[in-house]
Parts: structure tokens; C-alpha cells; sequence
């Protein structure tokens, strides 16, 4: 069986605080885009996870889904895994998190297991926080520590460049730079209000992430990535997730080719892709 594992972004991010658990209340919109890993999956004696390119670490979430499902569920079979990675790694993409979700699908496709959603959400947040939204895939308001999933009207495609350097963010640190300052917070309702009313220009004015600014304490050559994206005339660059990609909207869209050759020569992942 052959499936895709579609990465997300956030058009909006906010921190709501820490949990007595350790976990950070989160309130987010997340949108899949047209950027995913190809998995290709078969029964085999023995689980077997490769991947192209390089090596899965031990403890990989395709691992954790794997057992997961073996101790909760009960699986008759095995499994030979192997991605073909296309999402890179540490960008706030979720690349992990959408591996996960499209194994999880698959393994109970294979297998013949039918669970309610919520169900299925259960078992996801305890794999990893994005799994819960890369199981239902859809434009969506996200809460809790992303288990709380309400999705929003389908319809409205938007296009942008998707832009990540060489090195990641540690998102640990993030949280911690977030709490020892002055907490940045989002207004998430206006960027759904925006999402609902499909209104390009409100969402450039509102869109946020509050994670932003302690990436670019930890990397501020990311800052200056961020400068030189809005130099080219984006009408909103802003960071996905905990880091390190940035996304670049245009009014105009046919400007994002133009855009991203420019960005080629900067050492980076460069993409165009289609949110929603």
C-alpha cells in the first residue's frame, strides 16, 4: 500500500501557558499543504522501517504508532515501512507527526480495525502532539496540546513559498525563550474570522506566531532570512510552528515563482505550495 504523509503549517499560533503535566496549552489554526512523504508499506516477518536519504531513528514516531497500535489494539501483522521524505526535518512542517498519521490510517486500513474518531485521537496525542491533526488533515482550529480539534469551513486555497534553512529550532528552548520574557500572544479568533470571511488582506494583518521571536533570539540569522523574504515584496512572511520554515503570501500569486527562483540562492528548501 502506498499513502502520503502531508505536512502542515500554522497560520496562527498562540501560547495559552504550561500545564502541571509539563505540556503547553496551545490554541492554533493549522491548514495541510501540498507538500508530503511517500510511504510505502507491506506485511513482512518483522518490522522494518527504512527511509531514502537517511537513516529512522530508533524511536521514530512510525515506532511509537507501531507499538502503540500492538499494545492497545492487537496487530496480526508485521510491517516493511519506507518513506520517501520529500518534508525536511525540524521546520515546523510536522513532517514526523504526518508520518505517523499516514501509518497509522494505513495499518488500520490493512488491518480491518474500524475506530471512531475520537478514539483515534486518543492514541494519536499519545504518539506526539501534531499526530492528532494529521490524522483528520483538514483546515482546523487546534487546542489543548492539539488533541481539541474543530474544523473550520472548507473552500478557500491559498498559495505560498515555503522557505526553510539548513539548521532547525529546538523547540524546547522556544517554549522556555517564550516564558522568560514578555509573553507574545495571538489573536486567534481574528485569523479565523479572517479564514471564514476569506479575506486575504485581514489575514496578512492578523496571522501570528508566538514562537516567532524566540526563534530569532535563538537564530537571528533567521530574522534576517525573514528581512530579506519581505524584501522581495511578500505581502506577509511569518514562521510555521516552533521553526525554522517561513512562509511568504503574495495578493498576487503568479508572483511566487518569480519569488522563489530569487530565494534558490539561499541555501535553503525552497517550495510553493497550496494551503487547505
Amino acid at each position: 500500500m502506498k499513502v502520503q504523509a502531508q505536512a502542515k503549517v500554522n497560520l496562527a499560533l498562540d501560547v495559552i501557558g504550561k500545564r502541571n503535566d509539563g505540556y503547553h496549552e496551545l490554541d492554533m489554526i493549522m491548514a495541510p499543504i501540498s507538500l508530503y512523504n511517500d510511504i510505502e508499506i507491506d506485511i513482512h516477518p518483522v518490522d522494518q522501517i527504512t527511509c531514502d536519504g537517511g537513516k529512522i531513528p530508533d524511536h521514530s514516531t512510525i515506532h511509537k504508532t507501531l507499538a502503540l497500535l500492538r499494545k492497545e489494539i492487537g496487530l496480526r501483522n508485521h510491517y516493511a515501512i519506507h518513506v520517501l521524505k520529500r518534508i525536511p526535518d525540524q521546520a515546523g512542517l510536522a513532517g514526523s507527526s504526518a508520518d505517523a498519521a499516514a501509518v497509522f490510517r494505513a495499518v488500520m486500513a490493512i488491518e480491518g480495525i474500524d475506530l471512531e474518531l475520537g478514539k483515534q485521537l486518543e492514541f494519536a496525542k499519545q504518539i506526539g502532539a501534531d499526530v492528532p491533526f494529521c490524522l483528520v488533515n483538514r483546515l482546523s482550529r487546534v487546542q489543548g496540546i492539539g488533541e481539541k480539534i474543530r474544523v473550520l469551513p472548507q473552500g478557500w486555497k491559498l498559495s505560498c513559498l515555503i522557505v526553510k534553512p539548513s539548521y532547525g529550532i529546538s523547540t524546547p528552548e522556544a517554549f522556555e525563550r517564550w516564558h522568560a520574557q514578555a509573553p507574545v500572544h495571538v489573536d486567534v479568533d481574528a485569523v479565523e474570522d479572517a479564514i471564514q470571511n476569506q479575506d486575504f488582506v485581514s489575514l496578512c494583518e492578523r496571522m501570528g506566531n508566538a514562537l516567532e521571536k524566540p526563534a530569532f533570539q535563538m537564530r537571528p540569522e533567521l530574522r534576517e532570512l525573514k528581512q530579506k523574504m519581505e524584501a522581495l515584496g511578500f505581502d506577509r512572511v511569518m514562521m510555521s510552528g516552533s521553526g525554522s520554515s517561513l512562509m511568504g503570501f503574495f495578493h498576487d500569486p503568479s508572483h511566487l515563482k518569480r519569488a522563489k527562483e530569487l530565494c534558490v540562492g539561499m541555501d535553503c528548501f525552497v517550495e510553493i505550495v497550496t494551503i487547505g
